[in-house]
């Protein structure tokens, strides 16, 4: 299977150029592979994770939240997807690792991580600083969910990256697709392209472009 992988902005992104570039290599893809995740946990294991990393949690449905809000103003790279959808009536594969999955692989690390930074909050809160500890609680809360989130995203960005090509791999060797295009971030793109090349059945539409 070739595929095509493009790597953008998920929000602001130039659907029409990245439409062309991958039909100009691959002509009309076969499957739609893009990073969203698909999650069918236990109603049991999200509690879990909810109770070991709240922040972290909490931080990243802001974040998606923000997106959302964004992308009923500009672009977004689901417009690509929608627009396979409909011009060639595919239905698009989710090949990324679940929050879910990822936190509860590792839920006691992550745990420590969150509750450690909710320790200077609550401090704050019951001691008598009024007003001006309120607000230094909701600033630390904010910067501890902001540090998180970045510890997190870069924790888990190769294991991401190596989940997502094993996915892109089984499910082009139980069908017969000829081409596929892959629909990522900016910052997946270039590993991804360096990953392909460890499997073989496999190969890169756009490798003059690294």
């Amino acid at each position: 299977m070739e595929i095509y992988i493009s790597g953008g902005t998920h929000v602001g992104t130039d659907v029409e150029d990245r439409v062309e570039a991958i039909e100009d290599n691959i002509g009309e893809p076969d499957a739609v592979f893009l990073e969203d995740r698909v999650s069918n946990h236990r109603k049991k294991e999200v509690a879990i994770n909810w109770v070991a990393a709240p922040l972290l949690l909490v931080g990243l449905k802001s974040v998606l939240k923000f997106i959302w809000l964004f992308s009923n103003f500009l672009k977004t790279d689901e417009e690509i997807v929608e627009y396979f959808q409909e011009e060639y009536d595919l239905e698009p594969y989710y090949v990324d690792k679940p929050v879910h999955s990822i936190i509860g692989s590792q839920y006691r690390d992550w745990g420590l991580a969150n509750w450690s930074l909710l320790v200077m909050p609550a401090v704050l809160i019951y001691l008598p600083f009024g007003i001006i500890g309120i607000l230094l609680a909701i600033v630390s809360l904010i910067t501890g969910a902001i540090s998180v989130i970045i510890a997190y995203l870069s924790a888990v960005h190769a294991e991401r990256n190596i989940y997502m090509m094993n996915r892109i791999a089984e499910i082009s060797e139980n069908n017969e697709y000829e081409t596929a295009c892959v629909i990522t971030g900016r910052e997946h793109d270039s590993d991804l392209r360096l990953l392909v090349r460890r499997f073989d059945g496999i190969e890169l539409a756009n490798d003059s472009e690294n």
